[in-house]
């Protein structure tokens, strides 16, 4: 653990990391605390996971285009205006909730939500070289990862325990909140100036120029469909049990097995040999370790299988953000890592719109049949385009 004891020692890493788990709230509890909150005012799963999708789309919409304004322009003028429009959006959603507003607003709102969304992790990402010895580097990208995790034990948890005691829709206005706070404190601690980036990649494609990060965006949608048809499979399994607030705490399982995987493979970072091929490897486990979530017969066993599922999930997001960093051009970082995130975030969105209907037809069963196969498309791409990793 000494690795991870000099990335905490190094300066303005601590009170970022807090920052960064603030500004990534409206995330880690959005998705549960929008499928509890529509759910309970629709009675509908797949109303819920239609809304929930239309979050994350338009976080996957705008976020390469705000990782690119922050590489060319700074975080100042970027970040803070962009959280107020995604707390202005959950604050939206409740209001019209509580109104009896229909899908269609809902969704519109719940995309504002998720437009507004500043790529603060990317920026962090692109400054850990500067914040950190380089022999610590590794770490510190793991350390990112299990934070990332940690944002999804404690968003779900959260957000299920104030739709159990206060309602779900207190749970959306906290985390408009959380955002709101954690961004101005992130903007005061790391600033992008306009001109750090002067060299900054003016083609069009930008950092998609790169084939490397071309296979593990395409990857990553099939990766980020599993999270998505957890996200509406996991209260499902509650409510089919005892109640759809469970969601939050089996969401928050599932991210406490990607923590510790991640806390593992941070210590020992070479385990599964070089990134291309730990990458495979990685998906590859995913695969097994998500099959036993389709056997679960009581809540205790899910929660044992949920944090099962989650043991590769950080270790895949480090290997994939060291493979990223290795070919890209000057000035497209920030863009870079968002393009990473969003296509988790667009596999998620498409997952939960897919999934939520499927499973209001068919249960919860079917949506853990399709969160275990999801894996096995992304491991296949990157397995089939292997030469282009190395």
């Amino acid at each position: 653990m000494g690795r991870y004891r000099n990335v905490f020692a190094a300066p303005r890493v601590r009170p970022l990391l807090l920052a960064t788990l603030l500004v990534r709230m409206p995330i880690g509890m959005g998705a549960v605390g929008l499928i509890l909150f529509v759910h309970g005012e629709t009675g509908s799963f797949g109303a819920a996971g239609i809304v929930t999708g239309a979050f994350t789309i338009g976080i996957g919409v705008t976020g390469p285009i705000l990782a690119r304004l922050i590489d060319r322009r700074g975080t100042r003028p970027v970040i803070v205006p962009a959280m107020l429009v995604t707390s202005a959006g959950l604050v939206a959603v409740v209001l019209l909730g509580r109104a009896g507003a229909g899908t269609v607003p809902l969704v519109a709102a719940a995309a504002i939500a998720g437009a507004g969304t500043p790529p603060v992790g990317s920026v962090l990402r692109q400054h850990w070289p500067q914040l950190v010895a380089a022999r610590d580097l590794e770490t510190a990208y793991a350390l990112d990862a299990v934070a990332i995790e940690v944002v999804f034990i404690l968003g779900p948890l959260l957000a299920g325990i104030l739709a159990a005691t206060a309602g779900p829709a207190i749970g959306l206005l906290v985390a408009a909140a959380f955002g709101v706070a954690g961004t101005i404190a992130f903007d005061r601690l790391l600033v992008v100036a306009p001109g750090e980036n002067p060299d900054a990649e003016r083609h069009w494609l930008g950092a998609m120029r790169s084939p490397t990060l071309a296979v593990l965006v395409f990857a990553g949608l099939p990766l980020g469909g599993c999270f998505g048809a957890l996200d509406v499979t996991l209260p499902a399994f509650g409510a089919h049990y005892s109640t759809s607030a469970l969601g939050g705490p089996l969401t928050a399982a599932l991210a406490c097995g990607s923590a510790l995987g991640g806390i593992a493979y941070g210590a020992r970072p070479t385990v599964f040999g070089p990134p291309p091929r730990a990458v495979v490897k990685l998906g590859a486990l995913m695969v097994l370790s998500c099959l036993p979530l389709v056997f679960a017969t009581a809540v205790p066993e899910m929660f044992v299988f949920a944090a099962l599922a989650g043991l590769c999930v950080a270790p895949q997001i480090n290997v994939r953000n060291n493979l990223a960093t290795t070919t890209l051009a000057a000035g497209t970082v920030t863009e870079a890592f968002t393009w990473l995130s969003l296509a988790s975030t667009i596999g998620a969105s498409a997952g939960a719109a897919a999934v939520g209907p499927l499973v209001e037809a068919q249960g919860w069963r079917a949506g853990a049949i399709c969160a275990a196969a999801l894996p096995a498309a992304a491991t296949l791409v990157l397995f089939l385009r292997r030469d282009l990793l190395s």
